[in-house]
């Protein structure tokens, strides 16, 4: 699924020698010169955690988003200088300052609602009061075995005032709990894969993959037309990946016509268009803080309801190409919560595929 306003891909700022949280809280503040300016810093996903690298699992990377909030709508809070400390345990293992263009390459506005924000956006669903936000992007050989990020940052008002705050961030290795098949059977192709591989880097979506299903023969179509009955992973059955309770099912949303993606003015006009992003879609609760979501099915083909509960395997729905998507393709993640678009995706890894991770150009084949 393609990310749309704050869901958008975000480019990764790659920091050399070093490198989503929702609420972190600030651990220090203070004046370094008098500024009627607030400085409260939030960290964005709520858990950090790491994961291997694609290609030869000798490197892992963390990713997240300091955020910068301010009492008012667009404070003038500007970021002047951010120090990266990188621990394991007590150990001090790396630590880098970072000034000039390639903070300013970081920094972003990811959370408030601009106007041109898209009604069919994300953003809209997890609005923060922002100056500004800093993407972290940290990669480090596995070796080193790095738990904690700290980062000092230094802010400065339109009138010169600054400010500076440090927060501390465990850095975690997800330990999954649900026992997940994925979410069709035959071939298919990892065409997006999660964060720190290229992929998706939304704040909710950084640990999701976007897979196309192929033919016998792993060919991504049938024939060379531009429309939905050329794919060959069109119409699939998509079941589920684990046992589960629904919790969320839509099945109103329309069919892209073809690869174009969606109509925007579409998105706009379906029953709340911020959830019409994701298409006809399903979310399973496995009853353990882990949910799976299911996205842009075929409409009409999803056959569950919120409040039934599913057993493995059991059909939902089928393959399709609706809301925020570019031809027909299954968006597939493990979240920590039931709110689409506001709780956080997670690590996952499924039994029936040979692959510790779904790395983007991964051909597998299920039964």
């Amino acid at each position: 699924m393609r990310n749309r306003g704050s869901h958008r891909f975000q480019q990764i700022v790659q920091l050399p020698a070093v490198s989503f949280l929702l609420f972190i809280p600030l651990l220090l503040a203070q004046d370094t010169h008098k500024t009627n300016e607030p400085l409260q810093l939030q960290v964005v996903p709520p858990t950090v955690y790491k994961v291997d690298d694609p290609g030869h699992g000798e490197t892992e990377s963390w990713i997240f988003n300091l955020v910068a909030l301010c009492g008012a709508h667009d404070c003038g809070l500007r970021p002047v200088a951010a120090a990266v400390e990188l621990y394991s345990g007590s150990l001090l293992v790396d630590s880098q300052e970072i000034a000039g263009p390639e903070l300013e390459k970081a920094t972003l506005t990811s959370y408030r609602v601009l106007a041109d924000t898209p009604a069919a956006s994300a953003r809209r669903n997890f609005l923060l009061n922002e100056a500004f936000d800093l993407r972290m992007a940290l990669s480090r050989p596995k070796k080193l075995g790095v738990d904690r990020t700290r980062v000092r940052l230094t802010v400065a008002n339109p009138g010169g005032g600054r400010k500076e705050a440090t927060v501390e961030v465990t850095v975690a290795v997800y330990q999954q709990k649900t026992a997940l098949i994925f979410p069709f059977r035959g071939p298919g192709l990892v065409m997006q894969g999660w964060v720190n591989d290229g992929g998706h880097a939304g704040y909710a979506n950084q640990f999701a993959v976007d897979v196309l299903g192929l033919d016998a023969n792993y060919a991504p179509q049938t024939n060379d037309k531009d429309e939905n009955t050329s794919y060959a992973g069109w119409d699939r059955e998509i079941i589920a990946p684990a046992d589960g309770t629904v919790v969320y099912a839509r099945n109103d949303v329309p069919n892209n016509p073809n690869a174009n993606g969606a109509d925007e003015k579409l998105l706009a006009a379906q029953h709340d268009p911020v959830l019409a992003v994701a298409g006809n879609c399903v979310i399973l609760d496995h009853g353990n803080k882990e949910f799976s979501v299911m996205m842009h099915m075929r409409q009409g083909s999803v056959v569950v309801k919120a409040g039934e509960h599913v057993k493995q395997g059991d059909v939902i729905g089928h393959l399709g190409n609706s809301g925020d998507s570019f031809g027909p393709h299954l968006h597939y993640q493990l979240q920590s919560g039931p709110e689409l678009f506001r709780d956080p995706s997670i690590p996952f890894a499924f039994q029936n595929v040979n692959r510790t991770h779904l790395f983007r150009g991964t051909y597998f084949h299920t039964k």
